[in-house]
């Protein structure tokens, strides 16, 4: 019985406490180091930010104490963060894309900041859209844009891996004549079950124990008689 109830506890806690598998590299673009207060733009096809490749006519990596326009473009974490319309392209092209290790049929989450401030000329609220695998082109707009900084909104993407690599692109979304879309802290999890469906399977592993248990008590009575 009390190998039974541990087992099946053991087994709600590995459950609960299934890791976050940080598949994605360089995150939060911080390697290379660009010039603090400045930024540095890459071209198509390069592989310099560590973990990326360039997709498009080019993209840059951005200080976190860059200022413009009297905003400060702040990085939502770390030091630095990218900005997908590139070095006055703003093509709608321009990107990063990463391949990440998956298992097949299991359920991702993938996590991103997106960007936003305005001054009325040419910055405008971001517009990030990401393509997983090569599929469609899905929009994530932050709207809220402050004229003095960045604001940073979190969005969450679940998607089930159908290969053992995953191929996850962030282009520019946003409209041509906005010089910023702003992407920061791109992270990656290994969806965690429901607590019902954690409580449920728990409770078959506990039953069991139990009735394994009524089963050794009825044997020994039957023994004894």
């Amino acid at each position: 019985m009390v190998r039974s109830l541990k087992l099946g506890i053991a087994f709600m806690m590995a459950l609960a406490a299934t890791p976050a598998s940080a598949q994605i590299i360089n995150g939060s673009f911080e390697i290379p180091i660009v010039p603090t207060g400045s930024f540095t733009s890459y071209p198509g096809g390069s592989t310099a930010i560590t973990g990326w490749t360039v997709v498009g006519v080019d993209t840059a990596v951005i200080s976190g104490t860059f200022m413009n326009s009297g905003i400060t473009f702040q990085a939502q974490d770390g030091n630095q963060w990218i900005d997908l319309t590139g070095f006055n392209t703003n093509s709608s092209l321009n990107g990063v894309t990463q391949d990440v290790t998956t298992t097949i049929g299991t359920q991702y989450l993938l996590s991103f900041y997106v960007g936003s401030a305005t001054d009325g000329a040419v910055f405008f609220p971001s517009t990030v859209d990401l393509s997983i695998d090569g599929g469609s082109r899905m929009s994530f707009t932050n709207p809220i844009a402050p004229n003095n900084m960045l604001d940073w909104m979190l969005f969450t993407v679940p998607f089930t891996a159908q290969s053992s690599m995953t191929s996850l692109t962030f282009f520019n979304g946003s409209a041509s004549n906005n010089r910023n879309t702003s992407l920061d802290n791109v992270t990656l999890m290994v969806a965690v079950p429901e607590p019902s469906s954690i409580l449920m399977l728990g409770s078959v592993a506990v039953a069991g124990g139990i009735g394994a248990l009524r089963y050794r008590r009825k044997k020994g009575l039957a023994q004894r008689r």
